[in-house]
């Protein structure tokens, strides 16, 4: 790759949600391709939109702009068409992430890439909340058979409902991170202490203010924090919400064997943000600095390492941020032997059979990873 110093520069500062001033001469369809890969053109826009840019990166960035408003606006009007239904049939419903994020990170709730909308429920409410959005014109996707659905409500934590020709995507949620992630922390104790908040006029549920860090802290691990948008939501939430109880946000880590990943996200939050973290808090959750040197390892990638990660990338990865091995090794077995969509999609059998997809999911995976090993090795030659 060509040294794009400058660029990556621009979008540090951007990410940092500073006013800046780009040189004159910069590469403006690497800034918007890695800008969007980052989740930053909304921050992006908004910064540079007063400053000294060239016409047509200008023009491009209000075209984006206005593009992501009007799908933002669309999607919140879903968005709460369903929390009103799911409310009126008595099923309790959080909402995170999206704009809701935004507006409680950035005070503007276009500030975020549009993209899905995440609701959380209750497990056990999942038949009544699949019916209600069938009614309003959703369709579950995949489709799966009955002992496929049961599997991945026992081993995953959410499932799309797609209409509109995927225009409008709902992530339904009935927990917060799959079993092959181990992550302490249970929905029905997050949905047990929402705090109510507005958006667009409407009174809606979602996150307290400590597991939401302790959440997007996950979330960002759970992915390599391979978006710089997800270090800059966290960082602008802690800054938005001087309140938040640190020794709460500590003790449920502890709780959840998650310190190590906690500390990973807010060493990030300190080295790629003015957000100060109480130095108390640091030294409680990475006593020997070694998220502060993952942290920075990541700073020193972030550029060059957007695409979704190997398996066993992954696995070397939890290794080092999970507080137990035995949790990481825990959530290798299952990414290994669990069966997911893709192998129910990449082999049909019959319900009484279902069993045997556990077998067939590593055969699977060792013949994609063989394949994609050999294509790498002749791309080398």
């Amino acid at each position: 790759m060509l040294n794009k110093t400058h660029e990556n520069e621009l979008l540090l500062c951007i990410a940092r949600c500073e006013p800046t001033n780009p040189r004159e001469h910069l590469d403006w369809d690497y800034v918007f391709t890695t800008a969007q890969a980052h989740g930053l053109l909304p921050l992006l826009h908004k910064h540079l939109s007063n400053a000294d840019v060239p016409g047509h990166a200008l023009s491009r960035l209000k075209r984006e702009s206005v593009a992501n408003s009007q799908t933002i606006l669309h999607l919140i009007g879903k968005q709460l068409r369903v929390v009103k239904l799911f409310k009126e049939n008595e099923i309790p419903v959080a909402l995170f992430k999206g704009p809701l994020l935004a507006q409680m990170a950035y005070g503007d709730f276009s500030l975020r890439q549009a993209g899905d909308i995440d609701i959380l429920i209750d497990r056990q409410h999942f038949t009544r909340a699949r019916s209600l959005l069938e009614s309003l014109g959703y369709e579950m996707y995949p489709k799966l058979t009955s002992p496929q659905l049961a599997s991945h409500l026992n081993n995953h934590c959410e499932i799309q409902f797609v209409r509109d020709e995927w225009f409008t995507v709902v992530d339904l949620h009935w927990d917060l991170a799959p079993r092959s992630f181990v992550f302490r922390v249970k929905a029905d104790e997050v949905m047990s202490r929402l705090q109510s908040v507005s958006l667009a006029g409407t009174v809606v549920e979602t996150f307290s203010a400590e597991d939401s860090v302790l959440y997007q802290s996950m979330h960002g691990a759970k992915h390599l924090w391979r978006c710089l948008e997800w270090i800059t939501a966290l960082s602008e939430t802690i800054r938005a919400t001087p309140s938040i109880d640190w020794d709460v946000v500590v003790a449920r880590a502890v709780q959840a064997h998650a310190t190590r990943i906690l500390a990973l996200g807010l060493r990030l939050v300190e080295n790629f943000s003015d957000t100060r973290i109480r130095a108390r808090v640091l030294t409680t959750v990475d006593a020997d600095r070694a998220m502060q040197r993952m942290a920075q390892n990541i700073r020193e990638q972030i550029f060059t390492t957007c695409a979704p990660a190997h398996s066993s990338e992954t696995n070397l990865y939890n290794l080092r941020i999970m507080d137990r091995k035995r949790d990481a090794l825990l959530s290798a077995c299952r990414a290994l032997f669990v069966p997911t969509v893709p192998d129910w999609q990449a082999l049909a059998l019959p319900a009484p059979l279902h069993s045997l997809y556990y077998a067939f999911r590593p055969l699977r995976l060792s013949k994609v990873y063989s394949s994609a090993l050999l294509r790498r090795v002749a791309r080398n030659v």
